[in-house]
């Protein structure tokens, strides 16, 4: 069942849904960041380990990165 809402509950709604937009964007730009550090040398120990002849296992990543 949908239910009308006034200007001042839809104001509400609209303010809520911003900064819940608001604090995902936030964590996405930090995760961008994050993932811009750690992809490139994540890759590049992938690139060197195929060319000493050893296939890494995909799913043991923190290995790769140090972690």
């Amino acid at each position: 069942m949908t239910v009308w809402k006034t200007e001042i509950e839809q104001e509400r709604v609209d303010m809520l849904k911003t900064i819940r937009a608001a604090v995902r964007l936030k964590h996405s730009l930090a995760a961008d960041r994050e993932l811009n550090a750690a992809l490139p040398v994540a890759a590049a120990a992938f690139d060197a380990a195929v060319l000493q002849g050893e296939l890494p296992d995909p799913l043991k990543f923190t290995e790769v990165l140090g972690e």
